[in-house]
């Protein structure tokens, strides 16, 4: 794992930090605009040896590349909550939103990004992978600050129950893009073994 990716993820504390110690109102919509960044970097470290055609040298390498890219996302996954948790209550504080609100409002521009990106990194290999992942990231960012100006109404805690049904499903939709992922690294060996 590059140290870029965990430094770039780290960073996203500091303007949750600065909003906390401001007690600005907007920290929340501008960390949760943030967000999808924190996902791209996720899901790109994550397939970066299929972005490279690296795959075939991972693949020598005494773990499976199933084992591998598990391992790899188990980390950038946990990494990501970890930084989510931290920020979580750093926005509680500037805004008048409930923590667990709060922490709703920020996973779900989270993980839409993830299923989005991985479905693109099963389907596309390459640099341009990457560069969907990048225009899904900044779609989802701005249309996130979007709703906060358009559609403000949508926060209101009489909506909530809809948040968490979309979280639930959000979530069940990661564990399936997830285990689509894993499988297909199956598919790579399975491939390679045809060639012989």
């Amino acid at each position: 794992m590059r140290k870029s990716t965990l430094l770039i993820s780290l960073m996203l504390i500091i303007p949750a930090l600065l909003g906390s110690y401001s007690i600005d109102l907007n920290t929340l919509w501008v960390i949760s605009s943030l967000i999808p960044f924190l996902a791209l970097l996720a899901v790109t470290e994550s397939t970066r040896s299929a972005v490279y055609g690296m795959i075939e040298f991972e693949m020598s390498t005494r773990f499976s590349l199933k084992s591998v890219v598990l391992a790899r996302l188990s980390i950038l996954g946990m990494l990501d909550f970890i930084i989510l948790c931290c920020v979580t209550p750093l926005c509680c504080i500037s805004s008048e939103i409930p923590l667990f609100q709060t922490a709703i409002y920020l996973f779900v521009p989270y993980l839409v990004t993830v299923n989005i990106s991985l479905w693109i990194t099963r389907h596309f290999q390459g640099k341009e992978s990457i560069y969907a992942c990048m225009s899904i990231a900044v779609l989802i960012s701005g249309l996130n600050v979007s709703l906060h100006f358009i559609a403000n109404f949508i926060y209101q805690f009489s909506y909530f129950n809809w948040w968490l049904l979309l979280t639930a499903i959000l979530i069940a939709v990661m564990i399936n893009e997830l285990s689509r992922t894993i499988k297909q690294t199956e598919e790579y060996r399975w491939n390679l073994s045809l060639t012989d």
